[in-house]
């Protein structure tokens, strides 16, 4: 596939082609202030891409932060609390290499860290402990393998964030109405007691004051005893599961806990990680992701959730020889950290053998960082405010004067990486010729 950039006037004047075939990678940066015409700029790079490409063999997202990349004849799904479209993040990859529950629960767990949702220790150890029950209740089991996949015609199925809300609230009533807490509560209290009564005596000073402390202490113990037989007697003839105890040693305290199920609820009521599949048109090749009506948030989980699972079925579908799959994204800086396990950086770095390709447009070369800049293979930038000219020139390593030298619509910079070349200058190219 080529797509048509621009025309370069040096010595000789020749058109200038992006080539999938002759590119390092398909990743790509384009970068403008606003009305430099960065999405006048995507819809061209689209229309070109798939007027060429076998709609079977390509697929691009495009991540509409503003909901303003209106590209003619794209499958549209708006993403917000009342459509109710989204995905399921607790779906498991059947690959015995790549899946299975103990990966899908580590990397929901991180994306939440990544995503301001980070979770202390001991409420990551709950959340951990219910998503291994709730898998395990719906037939998948972390030691085999043959339980990831589904039968055809089976009743099973994967469980999502209102299973586990379910889950954890139910769990949550049992510790707050059971019984157990209780006894460890006044055994808890029987203990101070005791190191209390125990430090008496240790310094008692042989008198009847002391004498009389220690007394009514001991009588505080004798009445906590009796109170902790009784609550062990009734937690005993309340137990009709078996797993009464291992909840309560599982599930740290009813606090813990409830952060944790607070967390959760919030996660489902943005209204996005459902069983409700967006109804995209399989055989278009543009799917555009309407994310105008998620907050910040909500977008950031989103696209690393998306980003996450896009990257590993590429993994999994293998090495391809040409292009399969496009990400587009818009205002990409919201989005882009210096996480190693970033999935925008994860693709940048190691999806180009699996044929998948990011296009991330943002408002200067400064919101990229260092390492995603690197690893891109093509970078167009459309003109910067002035205040960016000089750091956006030393991230580069380009003169600033060429950065000056940018007019909007008129003409723009392009670095491409080819095959066989360890570095590659800017052109700047008239845009329109």
């Amino acid at each position: 596939m080529k797509v048509y950039l621009g025309k370069y006037y040096g010595d000789k004047a020749y058109p200038v082609y992006w080539d999938s075939e002759k590119i390092v990678n398909a990743h790509m940066i384009i970068a403008g202030k606003s009305g430099t015409g960065k999405t006048y700029r995507i819809r061209d790079i689209l229309n070109q891409l798939v007027k060429q490409a076998d709609p079977s063999k390509l697929r691009i997202h495009i991540l509409d932060i503003h909901g303003d990349i209106d590209i003619d004849g794209a499958s549209v799904v708006k993403f917000s609390e009342q459509t109710r479209y989204g995905f399921n993040p607790l779906v498991i990859n059947p690959d015995p290499d790549f899946g299975g529950v103990r990966k899908r629960i580590q990397s929901f767990i991180s994306t939440l860290g990544r995503t301001g949702h980070r979770l202390g220790s001991k409420q990551e150890n709950v959340l951990r402990n219910i998503l291994q029950e709730v898998y395990y209740a719906n037939g998948f089991r972390d030691d085999d393998n043959s339980t990831w996949i589904i039968p055809k015609g089976s009743n099973r199925k994967n469980p999502t964030l209102e299973d586990v809300l379910r889950y954890a609230n139910y769990k949550l009533k049992g510790m707050f109405l059971g019984t157990s807490s209780r006894c460890i509560s006044t055994l808890e209290k029987l203990n101070k007691t005791q190191g209390r009564i125990n430090n008496k005596i240790k310094f008692a000073k042989n008198n009847e004051y002391d004498k009389s402390l220690i007394e009514e202490t001991q009588s505080e113990i004798d009445a906590l005893k009796d109170q902790a037989l009784e609550q062990f007697k009734t937690y005993l003839d309340s137990i009709n599961t078996g797993s009464e105890l291992k909840d309560l040693l599982t599930y740290d305290s009813k606090d813990v806990l409830k952060s944790v199920v607070d967390k959760l609820d919030n996660l489902y009521n943005i209204g996005i990680f459902t069983r409700n599949i967006p109804p995209f048109d399989l055989k278009n090749p543009l799917w555009r992701y309407d994310l105008r009506a998620l907050g910040k948030n909500e977008k950031t989980l989103f696209v690393s959730f998306l980003l996450e699972n896009i990257f590993k079925m590429a993994v999994q579908r293998g090495e391809q020889n040409d292009v399969r799959e496009i990400v587009i994204i818009d205002e990409a800086h919201l989005f882009i950290t210096d996480d190693d396990d970033n999935p925008i950086n994860t693709i940048a770095k190691e999806a180009r053998k699996f044929g998948l390709g990011i296009i991330a447009a943002s408002q200067s070369v400064t919101h990229f960082s260092v390492d995603f800049l690197s690893n891109v293979a093509t970078k167009i930038i459309l003109g910067l405010d002035e205040m960016f000219w000089n750091s956006a020139a030393n991230q580069l390593k380009i003169p600033e004067q060429k950065l000056k030298d940018i007019i909007p619509h008129k003409n723009l910079l392009v670095q491409m990486v080819n095959k066989g070349s360890s570095r590659s200058g800017f052109l700047l190219l008239k845009s329109g010729d």
